[in-house]
């Protein structure tokens, strides 16, 4: 399923606007299919991975395929999710660098349109260095956060204006009445969807977040009212920026 969203980022240059971002999460040891694939060609900038990109136990050469598939798209980032981490990290970082994926571990790197940037930092799976990479970043300039694990978000309380993440599956099997019953009660707050980054009516930020329920599956291979998704995202100006205003 593609499920398409425009998004407005507060300090988002003008060449940004109507640019497009194609992000997926958990795929775990899902197959990316060729037909899948292929309705995204020509339509993203860049692609964004939020991370679980394998599991433990997984046949590399399925990672490889996925990989292959995204980057022959456009430029692609990711990040470690935890099954990364129990999968191997070692394995998992050289399938990256062969197939042309860069990995964010607690890196900045800058998204470029024309003779403008915005920020996209990747956060490693519990990060120890993000709050000092949070600081680091540049002031008045549109920031991306990509990070596996939506409580971190909560835990870091960001400043940025788009976090993309995953990690919660949506639940994958949501029963009527019982709701999603292979999700920690942690998590329910954020099960899936879009958020506001706002604590409070007083809060001025007006940063969003994106939890994905993700491609693949955990613990069981099938999901129920919840169907897998691949996001295609459209960067725009707010209004009163715009250059037509």
């Amino acid at each position: 399923m593609i499920t398409e969203d425009e998004v407005e980022l507060a300090h988002l240059p003008a060449s940004f606007d109507g640019a497009t971002i194609i992000f997926l999460s958990d795929t775990h040891a899902r197959l990316l299919k060729t037909k899948e694939i292929e309705q995204l060609r020509g339509k993203a900038d860049w692609i964004l991975i939020g991370g679980d990109i394998a599991e433990e136990g997984i046949s590399w050469s399925i990672v490889r395929q996925n990989l292959r598939f995204l980057s022959g798209l456009a430029p692609t980032y990711a990040v470690y999710g935890n099954h990364d981490k129990k999968a191997g990290t070692n394995s998992l970082s050289r399938l990256l660098a062969d197939s042309n994926v860069q990995l964010l571990q607690d890196k900045t790197v800058y998204l470029q349109k024309g003779m403008e940037q915005i920020q996209l930092l990747g956060l490693d799976y519990r990060s120890r260095q993000a709050e000092k990479l949070l600081q680091n970043m540049r002031e008045g300039c549109s920031r991306i956060v990509l990070i596996h694990d939506p409580l971190e978000v909560l835990r870091l309380d960001l400043d940025v204006e788009l976090v993309l993440s995953g990690h919660t599956h949506g639940g994958q099997i949501v029963i009527p009445m019982l709701g999603p019953v292979l999700l920690s009660k942690a998590y329910r707050t954020v099960k899936s969807g879009w958020f506001s980054l706002k604590r409070s009516d007083k809060d001025t930020r007006s940063g969003k977040l994106l939890v994905s329920r993700g491609f693949g599956t955990n613990h069981l291979p099938l999901r129920l009212r919840c169907p897998a998704e691949i996001h295609l995202i459209t960067l725009r100006v707010p209004a009163r920026n715009s250059p037509e205003q």
